[in-house]
């Protein structure tokens, strides 16, 4: 009975997943293996990407009926069930969170530049993921890779960040109360994934583990167009300092595109 329940359950909250697929989620292994399937980069009825597949998204269940060969495919089965009547919602949307530093205002041009060490010069890729070992209790994850990456079709270069002077006045009066002598805000890069490539298979290119196990390719690069950007006073990100929609085409003084190029 309690079995029975489990499934049900599993059944009826989809497993967890997002209520709108333009929700920009942070980056997980969950989040991202649910990704792969929606742009069929992975494919579930290969058993053993199945298995990694509910492992992953249903962590609890694994940890509870694993033991159990005949319950664990029950689950399986289950979860494989809800991933076709919840793929349509599955995310496309992810966050990446980096601080950066302010330099001096710029009087004239009404922005602050960003520090030497923080500043965003033709930058294309973002590291969403770089999973550990273990997805789920002693579980080994060999069928997904371990690190994701999403990929601008241009390289992206930040400026500085734009603001008034009697709002950057009150900005540094804020960061001297705070003790914030390094004037450090945090930025929020709204990334939307627009394909992947499908993985390749593990019987086509093997990867061996430090036990000679079979593991799949370890990293993966999600193509991604970058929606907007938001900076905010603090690290929790829900003091908002300036928002920048469709930034790669804005051609302003916070962000600008620039020509092709490959990130080599």
């Amino acid at each position: 009975m309690f079995f029975r329940f489990c499934l049900l359950l599993l059944l009826s909250l989809g497993i967890a997943v997002p209520a709108q697929a333009e929700d920009y989620m942070a980056p997980s292994w969950e989040n991202l293996a649910r990704t792969l399937v929606r742009f069929s980069a992975v494919k579930l009825s290969d058993p053993p990407i199945l298995n990694d597949y509910a492992t992953l998204t249903a962590c609890d269940l694994y940890e509870t009926f694993h033991p159990n060969d005949f319950q664990w495919k029950r689950v399986q089965d289950a979860v494989l069930e809800s991933a076709r009547n919840h793929i349509a919602v599955f995310p496309t949307g992810y966050t990446y969170d980096t601080p950066m530093d302010l330099d001096r205002y710029d009087f004239q041009k009404h922005f602050f530049r960003l520090t030497e060490r923080t500043s965003i010069r033709r930058v294309n890729a973002f590291l969403l993921l770089r999973a550990a070992e273990l997805g789920c209790g002693v579980a080994e994850i060999r069928s997904f890779p371990h690190q994701f990456r999403a990929v601008l079709l241009t390289p992206l270069t930040i400026e500085g960040l734009p603001l008034a002077p009697k709002d950057a006045q009150e900005l540094l009066s804020q960061m001297e109360a705070d003790k914030n002598t390094a004037r450090q805000i945090y930025a929020r890069f709204n990334l939307r994934i627009t394909f992947i490539a499908p993985l390749i298979p593990m019987d086509d290119h093997i990867h061996y583990s430090q036990d000679g196990a079979q593991k799949a390719q370890s990293s993966v690069l999600l193509n991604a167009r970058l929606d907007s950007v938001d900076f905010y006073k603090d690290p929790a990100r829900t003091q908002l300092i300036y928002h920048q929609d469709d930034p790669t085409g804005a051609g302003g003084n916070i962000l600008r595109q620039d020509s092709a190029h490959d990130g080599s």
